[in-house]
């Protein structure tokens, strides 16, 4: 997964600074991806000239002394796994993409191209992808052309002299949000930027809709037909960052509607832990939901003890999120850096961890269990707010088949004697539908269906 933002503006009515509100929406998307980022922008007063500039590293750091030359109406950010945005010289002209997602027919692709005549310089996602649209009679019939070739899903940003043309997949798997505010109008992987920076949530982007930012404006130029929306669950769960709002509904209140229902079963069989703690960061809301349940019971007088809120592990605020990087060597490494545990002394407290998901499980087994266990406590219970992971993500790129810890531990018994753990629960794939809110038929739930 890559972010994406997008802004064009109106050079009469826009009062802001397209650079500045350039650079802190590009900025805001570096959570979903730290390895490379990049800008591209047009400027009219200078006509046929698409400038492009990308780094390896974070984007604050790289980007912050390197604006200059970056002036224009219009212009696209990325953070992500790879070199992006790409230019590409086609018959279409000029023009500039990034893309969010994974293209899980690229290989065929590659080969079909090559077997044509067509060299490649990279082979990745995103020369796939331009390739294909640069096979149409314009950006739009290219983008359409592109979308019945490929199997995957993606969100994707093409920027032109004309404009910039945004479009999500088909089955809209991934988000694209429209903010817009006087004078200027933004397209992004999420809407987490848009409070700070003066932009209003105006709509997501649909399906299959190809959209035009121009003159700080937009229009819908097609709406390709659609059989059935599968947003991605996950990004509820943990992918969003917690302010984000997708599809009009919020992340972290998902996140703590998961929680109370974890802890409602905890109180039915008259279970109530000493302290209730998150997994920093990506545990929080969870967290909070759980303790807030357990407040609300005993307001109404259902229950007479609380446990403690309390946050046992910190995280610190240098290292990044271990499941950007894609080699499991370099994920356990930040794991292992990012978690410092508390400096007080729990001993013989009972526990209630809780965290969006267990994938692997390596990390919690070898690092966290580890550090919980040194600060004395007695009893370790994970309270998991996604159900259990039952594959691998068909359209993403960190796991792999058979890497899940309920493929390689198939009882929940065997589950937690692996961690070391005491007590293991999972919420169920209809409160996670609950807790979302959009019906089964329209999230894609692959990753905790499937055992391919």
């Amino acid at each position: 997964m890559a972010g994406l933002f997008a802004l064009s503006i109106n050079r009469k009515g826009y009062q802001g600074n397209f650079l500045k509100d350039l650079f802190w929406g590009t900025f805001y998307q570096q959570h979903l991806g730290e390895d490379y980022s990049g800008l591209s922008t047009y400027d009219d007063k200078m006509p046929g000239k698409i400038k492009l500039r990308t780094h390896q590293g974070l984007f604050r750091p790289t980007f912050t002394e390197d604006l200059k030359g970056l002036e224009g109406i219009q212009g696209v950010g990325y953070c992500g796994l790879d070199r992006e945005p790409f230019l590409t010289n086609s018959k279409l002209g000029k023009f500039s993409s990034c893309f969010s997602g994974n293209i899980i027919n690229r290989t065929e692709l590659i080969k079909k191209f090559k077997n044509l005549g067509h060299s490649f310089e990279r082979e990745d996602d995103i020369e796939v992808l331009t390739k294909l649209i640069s096979r149409g009679e314009n950006i739009v019939d290219g983008i359409k052309k592109m979308t019945k070739e490929i199997k995957g899903a993606f969100t994707l940003l093409i920027l032109t002299e004309q404009g910039i043309y945004a479009t999500r997949c088909l089955n809209g798997h991934w988000p694209l949000i429209i903010g817009g505010k006087n004078g200027a109008i933004a397209v992004s992987s999420e809407s987490s930027s848009f409070s700070n920076l003066g932009f209003k949530i105006l709509r997501d982007i649909k399906p299959g809709e190809i959209i035009l930012m121009r003159n700080g404006e937009f229009k819908t130029v097609d709406l390709m037909s659609i059989e059935k929306t599968q947003v991605c669950s996950f990004l509820w769960v943990y992918s969003a960052f917690p302010n984000d709002v997708i599809e009009g509904i919020s992340v972290s209140l998902v996140r703590k509607k998961l929680g109370q229902s974890l802890a409602r079963r905890d109180i039915e069989r008259g279970f109530c832990p000493d302290i209730i703690a998150p997994v920093p960061d990506s545990g929080r809301f969870h967290a909070i939901g759980y303790f807030q349940e357990f407040c609300q019971q005993m307001n109404e007088g259902k229950i007479k003890k609380l446990p403690f809120y309390d946050e046992v592990l910190l995280k610190y605020p240098y290292t990044g999120r271990s499941f950007i990087p894609q080699n499991q060597q370099m994920r356990d490494l930040e794991a292992q850096i990012k978690l410092l545990r508390s400096g007080e002394n729990y001993q013989d407290k009972t526990l209630v961890i809780c965290d969006d998901s267990i994938v692997r499980g390596t990390q919690a087994q070898t690092n966290l269990v580890p550090k919980l266990r040194d600060l004395g406590i007695k009893e370790i219970h994970f309270r998991i707010s996604n159900p259990e992971l039952l594959s691998h993500c068909p359209w993403g790129k960190t796991t792999k088949k058979g890497e899940t810890l309920v493929s390689r531990f198939p009882t929940k018994e065997a589950r937690i004697k692996f961690l070391g753990i005491e007590g293991l629960e999972y919420n169920t794939i209809e409160d996670l539908t609950k807790a979302i809110g959009i019906s089964r038929e329209n999230l894609c739930l692959d990753c905790d269906l499937s055992t391919s």
